[in-house]
């Protein structure tokens, strides 16, 4: 080990730096600790993407050293011919996990993710499911969802290098410094996404957490201390040059910073809720935190952190940094998810790092290494780019035809759904099964499908319909129409939550059996209840669409009239004592809805891990649903005008609720139907319509 009275290193500006090499295998291990035994995050990611910004500015800065051509597309080819091999095979193989230890319903997700993944978009995926009410219904973090940070990655890697080839060339051409244009470039963009960062964190953080631009300062703030940090130091080795007898105590002051980076990196995670805070002004630490162990360099002091971080494990972990965060995630998630535990205990934690440990070293030691190094690939940049996009290739392929392949097992049984799969009609008594019907079909919809069976509107509110301006900024994304023959059918209006929405579809096919117009106003949480101050956003849905119905006038609406809590039981929906009769003034008809049960199991689930037959997945429906509704007094007293809808029987005949009825899943959750069974409940609904006399 050096002693402190030892010379100096060299600090030149593209120099092998241990320290760094170790920070980032420290900060991955952190990452992997955090997530495996405390559920947090820990900042170590956002120190990777920093200590990436810091590299790929390097490399770009010795060829503006040098008078070289930037080149953007030979480094994109060289970084991706590194980047994709590894992250090809882990997704494959996380595919494969998920395939044999996950129900179905988790493959098209998944697959979806996998893609994501791949493309380096992940980050807009997750986006897009969290802001979507539907897809957050899905169970369980996705095996895939830390390629998060990787897409990000993989954007910035595409944009840095063209920001840096027109900033250089900029500066070549007005003869102005470069290194000043590129602290000008960079300072602007962390100023900009800094500002967004806290302003996106503040009002949506779940969004902010995977947004790219919300991230660009971190690159920035890593790219800028890749311009500040070699000048730095070629200084400083000039000071000591001249001052070599002061050359120890220069040291110390950097072994005490090296510490307190190191100490603030560890302690990150525990003291601050990352993933609840970050990434606005509070990232700031762990980037402090770095920018201190790095700025303390290569001390060659025997206390110093470098010393540590230079160590043959250090250097080790910092080796397979990258394999280790692309596998230790997915098993951590399938872990979880298999045996149905929210955190891995002691034991099992240990194993899974050990697990991830093996793994990472054969996927750098097979995959990663030999790719890298592989001469011939290396020699041309347009090689190393053939490499990328084969191993892109061959990764999406596979997913690509996984998805058509589910995609048409669905198709297939749809083209035999009148024989096969009935649903909700084998309950009326003149049923008969079709002539051709196969007994072995499967049920629809397709286990690895039921996610997506959600039902929606054909098209946008147009003409007419269209949303009013005071109405456009709550319904203009949410009003949808399944249009008549003519602009001059009748309309039906379909107004609530989504439960409302997946009844729906059994008023839809019967909307287009009648020449209707149906227009669908549907938000996710959100029952139809004008001026009864349930939520803010809720409020101002329930406001517009009042302003929409009261403009249209249409000839009936639906909506629900009751709700049903599992502690509660069945209630009248708030506000509805005045709601329907203002409709029925206005001349239109109320479909009045009774609520649906929801259930304490995921029918779906519990059909995949016990069986169809098991009588835990077939729950009786709950008393209130089968006494008399609690909307029935201002029923009687509005006959004709309101016409009562009840669900129940047809979802839960003789009070069961049966998951699968006329092979076809009726669950597409514990609160929701699928779209195909309601859309099969047509014929039933058409007679209760009939009965309480509303006529087409």
């Amino acid at each position: 080990m050096t002693s402190p009275t030892t010379a100096l290193p060299t600090t030149h500006a593209g120099r092998f730096r241990p320290e760094l090499h170790g920070l980032r295998g420290v900060a991955i291990g952190l990452v992997v600790l955090y997530h495996v035994f405390f559920d947090r995050v820990s900042g170590g990611v956002d120190v990777f993407l920093f200590i990436s910004a810091f590299l790929l500015v390097g490399t770009f800065l010795r060829k503006a050293d040098r008078g070289a051509p930037m080149r953007p597309a030979a480094y994109w080819g060289r970084t991706f011919k590194r980047l994709l091999p590894p992250t090809a095979v882990v997704a494959l193989a996380t595919l494969g996990g998920v395939y044999l230890l996950l129900p179905p319903d988790r493959w098209m997700p998944a697959l979806t993710d996998a893609i994501g993944s791949l493309l380096h978009v992940e980050n807009w995926v997750l986006i897009q499911r969290g802001v979507d009410y539907y897809a957050a219904e899905e169970t369980g973090a996705s095996a895939f969802q830390h390629f998060w940070s990787l897409s990000i990655q993989g954007q910035v890697f595409l944009i840095w290098p063209v920001l840096i080839a027109l900033a250089v060339m900029i500066a070549r051409w007005r003869g102005l410094s470069v290194r000043g244009m590129l602290a000008v470039v960079f300072a602007l963009v962390l100023a900009a996404s800094f500002v967004w960062s806290v302003h996106s964190t503040a009002t949506q953080q779940q969004i902010a957490y995977f947004d790219t631009f919300t991230r660009l300062w971190e690159f920035a703030a890593g790219s800028l201390l890749g311009l500040a940090l070699p000048w730095w130091e070629q200084r400083t080795m000039s000071l000591d040059a001249r001052h070599r007898r002061r050359a120890p105590a220069s040291v110390l002051p950097r072994v005490v910073l090296g510490w307190v980076g190191m100490l603030a990196l560890i302690s990150c995670g525990l003291l601050i809720d990352v993933q609840g805070a970050f990434p606005g002004w509070i990232a700031v630490w762990p980037l402090a935190a770095a920018a201190l162990v790095l700025g303390a360099g290569t001390t060659g002091h025997r206390w110093s952190v470098d010393q540590v971080l230079s160590t043959r494990p250090a250097v080790l972990l910092g080796d397979i940094s990258y394999g280790l965060y692309l596998v230790h995630w997915p098993l951590l998630a399938l872990f979880l998810a298999h045996t149905g535990q929210s955190r891995a205990g002691l034991l099992d934690g240990l194993v899974l790092i050990l697990v991830s440990l093996v793994l990472a070293w054969l996927l750098t030691r097979l995959v990663d290494a030999p790719i890298r190094r592989w001469p011939w690939a290396a020699a041309r940049p347009w090689r190393s780019g053939l490499v990328g996009l084969t191993c892109l290739v061959m990764g999406l392929a596979p997913m690509v035809g996984a998805q058509q392949h589910l995609l048409g097992q669905q198709r297939e049984a749809e083209a035999r759904a009148v024989a096969d799969n009935p649903g909700a009609r084998v309950l009326d008594p003149d049923f008969t099964v079709h002539p051709d019907a196969d007994p072995d079909a499967e049920p629809l919809p397709t286990a690895a499908l039921i996610g997506e069976d959600w039902v929606s509107g054909d098209v946008r509110c147009t003409g007419g319909l269209a949303p009013s301006p005071e109405e456009a900024g709550v319904l203009d994304a949410l009003c949808r129409t399944v249009p008549g023959p003519s602009e001059d059918s009748p309309v039906l209006v379909s107004v609530g939550d989504s439960r409302m929405e997946q009844f729906s579809a059994s008023l839809i096919a019967l909307a287009e059996r009648e020449g209707w117009t149906l227009v669908t106003l549907w938000k996710g949480g959100c029952t139809f209840a004008p001026d009864a101050e349930i939520s803010a956003e809720c409020d101002a849905f329930g406001d517009a669409a009042e302003s929409f119905i009261d403009r249209v006038s249409p000839e009936a609406v639906a909506l629900a009239t009751t709700a049903y809590g599992p502690d509660s039981g069945e209630t009248l929906t708030p506000g509805v004592g005045t709601t329907l009769p203002a409709l029925t003034a206005e001349g239109s008809t109320v479909l009045a809805v009774r609520a649906l049960p929801r259930l304490e199991i995921d029918p779906k689930v519990c059909v995949s891990d016990h069986g169809v037959q098991d009588p835990a997945c077939a729950p009786p429906l709950p008393a209130s649903l089968q006494a008399e509704r609690p909307d029935a007094e201002l029923l009687a007293t509005s006959a004709g005008a309101i016409v009562p809808v009840d669900p129940n029987p047809l979802v839960c005949p003789e009070g069961v609720c049966t998951p699968i009825i006329g092979n076809v899943r009726v669950s597409l959750d514990g609160n929701h139907l699928t779209g195909t069974y309601a859309e099969s409940m047509q014929d039933g609904i058409d007679a209760q319509l009939a009965t309480g006399g509303f006529t087409w």
